[in-house]
């Protein structure tokens, strides 16, 4: 049953397709689990095939029989990638972004369904959920200090979860200044904003014109910094935008995406 899932070698979901059908794939991991033990579960979640691995991670994750925080540091070492099928898309993730969004995802379901009211306060009582889930916070405490190279929209996660501990500041500082981390760089901006007023000011004018943005993950930190500049009403901040996107190259691999901003500001290269 194991050689049949990794023949296929794709995580697929319970609901694939424009029929939304349960994939054999899925049936085969559920029939599969029926006869595993909770130590071969974990067994089967340090699997050398990413596809076993991530079945069994996501199932210790659901059952509650997991170490999450293990996991995910487990991953992110390894910092492997799976092919995936859900709804109508495939796709190929981090194993250690799926890890993340299994418990993300897990702890907002749970917290809405406690909630008999409207949309509002069940949307309230996913980000308490999110906010003050101890495991939560331990895995975006991983996530903040790995040296690791980290999947951009987990840091939008972490950053958005909550406030987080002053003792992690130079860490944050360290990612936002050093790292070009936008999504630090805002968490810094939203609750700390008097405190780093004069540093934010001095990326943005000065650091930011000479950053170089390189990889997939530092193309979106590019976006999110070109954003924030242009929505600006500083004058001086628009044109460093601008200029950086005239001197800068890598963007323009992704240039619907960033015409698109653009665009919306009435600019056009």
């Amino acid at each position: 049953m194991i050689d049949s899932i990794i023949k296929v070698n794709r995580v697929e979901s319970d609901c694939v397709g424009y029929g939304c059908v349960v994939s054999p794939q899925y049936k085969r991991f559920q029939k599969l689990k029926k006869k595993l033990s909770d130590k071969e579960l974990t067994e089967l979640s340090k699997h050398k095939n990413a596809t076993i691995r991530t079945y069994a991670s996501m199932e210790l994750i659901q059952s509650g029989k997991g170490n999450v925080p293990e996991l995910l540091s487990t991953e992110l070492q390894k910092n492997e990638m799976v092919e995936t099928f859900e709804g109508c898309i495939m796709d190929v993730e981090p194993i250690s972004s799926i890890i993340y969004h299994e418990y993300w995802n897990k702890i907002r379901i749970e917290a809405s369904q406690k909630v008999k009211g409207n949309n509002y306060e069940q949307d309230l009582a996913m980000k308490k959920a999110l906010a003050t889930d101890l495991i939560m916070e331990k895995l975006d405490s991983i996530i903040i200090y790995s040296n690791e190279e980290i999947y951009w929209l987990l840091y939008d996660r972490t950053f958005e979860n909550r406030k987080h501990k002053d003792s992690y500041l130079p860490r944050i500082e360290e990612l936002a200044f050093d790292k070009n981390n936008s999504y630090a760089f805002e968490y810094l901006a939203k609750f700390y904003q008097s405190e780093y007023s004069e540093k934010l000011d001095k990326y943005l004018t000065t650091d930011f014109p000479k950053a170089k943005f390189q990889t997939e993950n530092e193309v979106f930190y590019l976006h999110s910094f070109i954003e924030k500049l242009l929505e600006s009403k500083n004058e001086e901040f628009k044109n460093i935008a601008i200029n950086k996107l005239r001197t800068d190259e890598v963007w323009k691999d992704h240039k619907g995406w960033f015409n698109t901003t653009l665009k919306k500001h009435g600019i056009e290269l």
